[in-house]
């Protein structure tokens, strides 16, 4: 059954962006002379070139661009006073050795007039930029504070200029914090609520944003969906990355289906001119033992070829043990190979690679009134070995139009045995055994066609796309007997045969096809308008090998996104946006028919503000969201998609990195969710893990002379409040205060000894409860040391 999802406010949007992208490239001169000859008001203090020059793009409205080779390691002359454009750059870039030049209208290169030959580069740009990269600038890996994200627009933007709330989490925050996994390094992010279901040792992350779940359609990495399937989902270790990207809010218009909270888009670490070679080693609570290494560089004279391989071998063990000691085992061993060619100045292929293996003790379930698992050691296990493939290529054409098309196929097997309660028995507890086979191929590619010019007053980064994916799963389970278990006095090793009784066998195909355009308008003096709209075409076809049935699912769909900012010359920029998500929902109702998809829509207010005289980000955004057609189960065993659950609150997040040390994160989220609609007579009710409150900070400082030059001291507090475990409200757990501490101390330009400690004072505590007596088990004190060596 076919499903369509245009609706007026979907006219109202695509009619706007055509109405946008419809303009001539006329009057580009004209822009480009009245910008140069403007008289602007500067107040920008010597600091390094890669900040003070965004800092001149935020007064005059101007792109700033840096072409990619090298490092830029130099700090640019004091700027203030009236002066135009043209003036501000030649004082700031005085006695640097760097030069500028327009390439458009808006748009300003910065560039070496000394290439990587010796060969010099013209002003007039006759001979080809020398590309010169800045060194981790913007993306936080010398800094907590990052300042540009690739991922909120699809094309490279400063995050005071997005009309959308979003967190940006570096090398520098994850280091400090030692962040072991997905869901740890976004501890001290607003908005978004972590480890649900507590510690989980087969590697999911449990995640949700704004109080929507983000776990199964909300996972990116590189700006590919990673795909999941019933229980298998694409694993990804923390130490292969370079950023964490946050979007907060409706992000379908770019990206297609996700829900109502937002996406978590995770940026791989990719090659580099810059020799990387480093190696950790780790060793923590619970026999933890971790061995890492990184390498990259160039691998010809030309630094034409790069190359990057991060490695990950894990031995340990976890904070859940049986009663008679035996241990659950937490292992891992990952290698992540990429390969850069760069034929010349324009053009970038890179090729991607990864495999993965875990091996854990499944699922950690608790008989909380003793605190004894239910599970068998000689029975509960999971595996999965994953495996992808993938390339980035780019190419630019000239200043106007450039292309990219990014490609991943990947394989997932997963195999699960664990041990389930059934009730409370005479002879104890009543319990049944499953066993979890599945595997699933996919497939994802997203072409892209990115144009810069000037209509009049007006300057365009258009962007339009078009994206394909499918997936292949084959998923089944069986179930069989297990032995009562004694609550007060279990005995496990026991025997337990192999399930053989189908319950699950099914065949799944999933195709989605969209096409997407987006256009970023800047005008008047400061003004920015993000207008966007994709289609989505959705197929997805099930076959029931127990029953024979055959299930389609069948949708197209339209999100849409509309923003406005407003950039001030002394870095204040407000915004109010519109946007809308999607996802499909599956299975039948009573009459065999298929569900339309739950479609969110959100409303969003917000203020960032980004000083010029020290390196901050502060963002304080209100969202109103409401995402209808949310499936509800009736006692029959059929759903009805008469659900409705609205969202509202207020997110406050800082980041600041101030010369002399000091490093700061904070933030504060407040969530007013309700069932709004709902067949279960729940109305009025607060969703189900979704926290009203949350508060977070962290704190840390670098010495950088004295005594203890090169020791760094860092601490941090976390809040959650309290959750309900169901949607009745029937159960719940109450919040909890955890407290977090690192130091490091370099001995040396190789090397560096580091120790963390999260939740320092052992908070015993649950993430969730489902009953009186089945609760999980929040994390409990973990302490690592690491030895990096940089050689």
């Amino acid at each position: 059954m076919r499903r369509n999802g245009m609706g007026r406010t979907g006219y109202l949007l695509a009619a706007g962006l055509l109405a946008s992208a419809a303009w001539g490239s006329a009057g580009g001169a004209f822009a480009q002379a009245q910008i140069q000859s403007r008289a602007f008001t500067f107040d920008i203090a010597a600091k390094p070139v890669t900040q003070a020059v965004n800092d001149i793009g935020r007064v005059t409205g101007l792109s700033v661009v840096f072409r990619e080779n090298r490092a830029i390691a130099k700090t640019g002359k004091p700027v203030h006073g009236p002066m135009t454009a043209n003036e501000a750059l030649s004082r700031l870039l005085d006695g640097t050795g760097l030069l500028y030049r327009f390439s458009n209208a808006t748009t300003v290169q910065i560039y070496d007039p000394v290439a990587t030959d010796g060969s010099t580069v013209s002003v007039e740009g006759s001979t080809g930029l020398a590309p010169i990269v800045v060194d981790g600038d913007g993306n936080g890996a010398n800094s907590f504070v990052a300042t540009r994200s690739m991922g909120a627009l699809k094309t490279d933007a400063q995050l005071i200029e997005v009309p959308q709330s979003v967190s940006v989490i570096g090398r520098k925050q994850m280091e400090a914090q030692n962040a072991q996994s997905v869901t740890e390094v976004l501890r001290y992010v607003p908005g978004v609520a972590i480890e649900t279901y507590g510690p989980d040792p087969k590697g999911y992350d449990w995640i949700m944003m704004r109080g929507f779940n983000a776990q199964a359609t909300s996972s990116y990495l590189d700006g590919l969906r990673q795909v999941s399937s019933s229980y298998s989902f694409y694993r990804t270790d923390p130490y292969a990355l370079d950023t964490i990207e946050v979007l907060r809010g409706p992000s379908s218009s770019l990206y297609g289906q996700s829900d109502a909270g937002g996406i978590v888009n995770k940026t791989s670490k990719r090659p580099t001119e810059k020799e990387v070679r480093q190696v950790e080693l780790e060793y923590g609570s619970h026999d933890r033992k971790q061995a890492a290494f990184d390498l990259g560089g160039a691998l010809n004279e030309d630094k034409s070829i790069l190359y990057r391989i991060v490695g990950v071998a894990r031995d340990a063990n976890t904070q859940f043990q049986y009663s008679d000691g035996t241990e659950i085992g937490d292992d891992r061993l990952m290698i992540a190979p990429s390969i850069t060619w760069k034929p010349d100045e324009d053009t970038t292929l890179t090729i991607t690679g990864q495999a993965l293996k875990d091996e854990s003790g499944g699922t950690i379930m608790l008989f909380t009134p003793t605190n004894i698992l239910l599970g068998d050691p000689s029975f509960n296990q999971s595996t999965q070995e994953q495996q992808s493939i993938g390339y980035e290529f780019e190419h630019r054409f000239d200043d106007t139009w450039t292309v990219r098309q990014n490609v991943r196929y990947g394989h997932v097997d997963f195999t699960l045995d664990n041990i389930f309660l059934s009730g409370l028995g005479t002879a104890g507890l009543d319990r049944f055994a499953r066993h979890f086979d599945e595997s699933f191929d996919s497939f994802t590619v997203d072409n892209q066609v990115q144009a810069e010019f000037e209509t009049g007053a007006l300057s365009h980064q258009a962007l339009f796309g078009l994206d394909y994916s499918w997936s292949d799963a084959d998923v089944r389970r069986y179930q069989g007997p297990a032995p009562s278990l004694n609550p007060y006095a279990p005995v496990y090793g026991v025997t337990i045969p192999t399930p053989t009784t189908p319950i699950v066998n099914y065949a799944e195909r999933y195709n989605q096809t969209g096409i997407y355009a987006q256009d970023r308008i800047k005008f008047g003096n400061g003004f920015i308008a993000t207008l966007g709209g994709r289609y989505d075409w959705l197929n997805l076809d099930t076959h029931n090998r127990l029953t024979g049935a055959d299930t389609n699912i069948d949708i197209g769909n339209f999100s849409g996104r509309a923003g406005l900012s407003y950039v001030t010359a002394f870095g204040l920029a407000p915004y109010v946006s519109f946007s809308q998500s999607f996802v499909p929902n599956s299975g039948v109702d009573e009459n065999g028919n298929t569900f339309d998809p739950s479609r969110g829509r959100q409303w969003e207010v917000g203020v960032k503000y980004q000083p010029d005289s020290f390196d901050g980000l502060f963002t304080v955004a209100y969202f109103d969201i409401v995402k209808t057609n949310v499936l509800n189960y009736l006692s029959t065993g059929y759903a009805v998609a008469t659900g409705e659950i609205a969202s509202r609150g207020l997110e406050v997040e800082g980041k600041v990195s101030i010369g002399g040390g000091w490093d700061f994160t904070g933030s504060y989220t407040y969530t007013n969710a309700e069932i709004t609609k709902d067949a279960l007579g729940y109305v009025g009710n607060r969703p189900m893990l979704v926290p009203e409150h949350q508060a977070s900070g962290w704190l840390n400082y670098t010495f950088n002379d004295g005594v203890l030059e090169g020791a760094s001291l860092g601490a941090g507090v976390r809040y959650v409040g309290e959750v309900y475990g169901n949607n009745a409200n029937s159960v719940s757990v109450p919040g909890r205060t955890l407290f977090d501490i690192g130091a490091s101390y370099r001995v040396n330009e190789h090397a560096k000894v580091s120790l963390n400690a999260t939740n320092l004072f052992d908070k015993k505590y649950f993430t969730t409860c489902e009953s009186s007596y089945s609760c999980y088990q929040g994390d409990r004190r973990s302490v690592i040391g690491k030895l990096t060596v940089d050689f």
